[in-house]
């Protein structure tokens, strides 16, 4: 007897049931495109399926955080080639930044509950002392002064709705520089970067903060430093404040 490894004619699929697995599977792809894709990371939501999940909100955010790091790395390239920027005219708010406003307020809101622990205080046992002891009296340490750090320059400046701004240190490689900022009437966001001997750097990137200090270390010599911007509806005074090893403290924007 002979055994045949190919299939019959009979159990190959005919022409009309591939047509109709192509179909199916361009439909689906479709779907899944118009439902998902486009709401999720665009944005668009032409059947209304992800306002009702959710995605719509999401690929607005995430279209807007993109249009935020498009300006900033336009801002930081203009203003490493030394060209004078002025502030951007405030814009109406629209649905997408009200939606990365309350995106804001809710990350802000967690690491406020993530840094709020609750102490509790454990009563421990002290033996009496005997009387012959407890008549000398115990020698108190002064506890040692805790130095201030020193801050070399302070700025005090108002960001309106929308508004930005930037500052700068002029750093050589490895050079630390410390720093503290202080925002009165709200909070902002903020750009840690800085550029040098053709390099652009991102050292770290913060949101809805009213308070933020640290230190810089640059790898390379050049300018570092903040890009502020107020997301708020109100305006706010920010206090900064600069120390450590570092030329000059200078405003770019």
């Amino acid at each position: 007897m002979y055994n045949t490894d190919f299939p019959s004619k009979a159990d190959l699929p005919t022409t009309d049931r591939l047509i109709r697995s192509t179909v199916i599977a361009g439909v689906s792809a479709l779907a899944i495109l118009v439902t998902v894709v486009l709401p999720s990371e665009y944005g668009i939501d032409p059947t209304g399926f992800g306002r009702l999940t959710g995605l719509t909100a999401m690929g607005q955010i995430k279209m807007q955080l993109a249009e935020e790091a498009a300006a900033g790395e336009a801002l930081s390239a203009a203003a490493a080639a030394g060209t004078a920027i002025p502030n951007p005219t405030p814009a109406p708010a629209t649905d997408t930044q009200q939606l990365a406003a309350r995106v804001d307020a809710l990350e802000s809101l967690i690491l406020e509950l993530q840094s709020t622990q609750p102490t509790v205080a454990v009563p421990t046992e002290v033996a009496p002392a005997p009387a012959e002891l407890a008549a000398v009296p115990t020698p108190v340490e002064a506890p040692e002064p805790v130095a201030a750090p020193l801050w070399r320059d302070e700025v005090t400046f108002t960001l309106t709705p929308m508004e930005g701004t930037e500052y700068k240190l002029v750093m050589q490689a490895g050079a630390v520089a410390t720093y503290e900022f202080v925002v009165d009437g709200g909070v902002i966001n903020f750009d840690a970067h800085g550029e040098g001997e053709g390099q652009s750097l991102t050292y770290e990137k913060g949101r809805g903060l009213a308070s933020d200090a640290g230190e810089l270390i640059p790898p390379v010599s050049g300018t570092h430093g903040w890009f502020f911007r107020n997301r708020g509806s109100d305006d706010v005074v920010v206090t900064l404040r600069t120390g450590g090893d570092y030329q000059e403290l200078r405003k770019l924007i």
